[in-house]
């Protein structure tokens, strides 16, 4: 029998320690002297010593070690539980990686001199939405007023409800730079479903993950604003997975002072 001092110094466990143990039940002395009240371990309790000093060197904390070590009575189960852990915990630190690097690249943006008037680059997850759509080519950026117009006639014959938020998109599907002869489809959230048109489609808009950055300002910084998102992209491990669309939440259509129009760009991503 091994006195608590001497068990003590065996495993390096305070006694202040060994006495919470045994408050709690994790680790109850073989023997108690009824006279002194001193306590006495066995040498069959070396091992389950040796085991709560090793699970509380992983981060267990002693309730849960009481329960895995009443649980998990032989190597192979405790083998599964471990693993089990491991595999919890490598999750817990690719999130907290993620979270590191939008906080380290948050901090160099911050740093970053730019004339953008920027809120910041940030992930946003759209969830599945209907829209009205119009696609076609059209010679310069501004001549996108033909499909938003043509959008609302198509609005008002179907008396349309608008979803809320009531979204106003711009989806550009050219696969390479072009100054005259864009491809572009406008879209607006809607409420219900509705007939396609010879001029308009009705379609679903599968949830979709985002880097997205809004502005207020002229829309010749757009260059600008993609340069910083694709920076933001690059630097927290992420590729682009679909077309690139701006949703105008302050547009020419409601707003005259062009300094005034708020444009949210938005690139969807999916992890590398």
């Amino acid at each position: 029998m091994l006195k608590i001092g001497e068990f003590s110094i065996l495993f390096q466990i305070s006694i202040h320690m060994l006495r919470h143990y045994d408050d709690i039940g994790l680790l109850v002395p073989e023997h108690v002297d009824d006279c002194t009240g001193y306590r006495y371990y066995s040498e069959r309790q070396l091992p389950i010593a040796n085991k709560i000093q090793a699970l509380k060197s992983m981060g267990l904390g002693l309730a849960l070690i009481k329960e895995i070590l009443s649980k998990y009575t032989s190597n192979d189960q405790l083998k599964d539980y471990l693993e089990l852990h491991a595999m919890e915990q490598r999750e817990k630190i690719a999130n907290m990686q993620k979270q590191l690097n939008l906080i380290e690249t948050t901090i160099v943006n911050l740093g970053h001199v730019s004339d953008i008037p920027l809120y910041s680059v940030a992930l946003k997850k759209f969830p599945a939405y209907n829209v009205i759509s119009v696609r076609g080519r059209i010679e310069t950026p501004e001549d996108e007023a033909v499909f938003w117009e043509r959008l609302a006639k198509e609005r008002v014959s179907q008396k349309m409800q608008f979803a809320n938020p009531a979204l106003n998109i711009a989806v550009f599907h050219d696969e390479e730079f072009h100054e005259h002869n864009l491809d572009v489809e406008v879209q607006q959230a809607i409420v219900g479903r509705y007939h396609d048109t010879e001029a308009m489609k009705f379609k679903k808009i599968e949830e979709t993950t985002v880097a997205t950055l809004t502005f207020k300002g002229q829309y010749n910084l757009l260059p600008d604003v993609n340069e910083e998102i694709m920076r933001w992209i690059t630097d927290n491990h992420y590729k682009i997975d679909g077309k690139r669309f701006n949703i105008y939440h302050v547009s020419p259509e409601t707003e005259e002072a062009i300094g005034n129009m708020v444009t949210e760009v938005c690139f969807p991503v999916k992890p590398l």
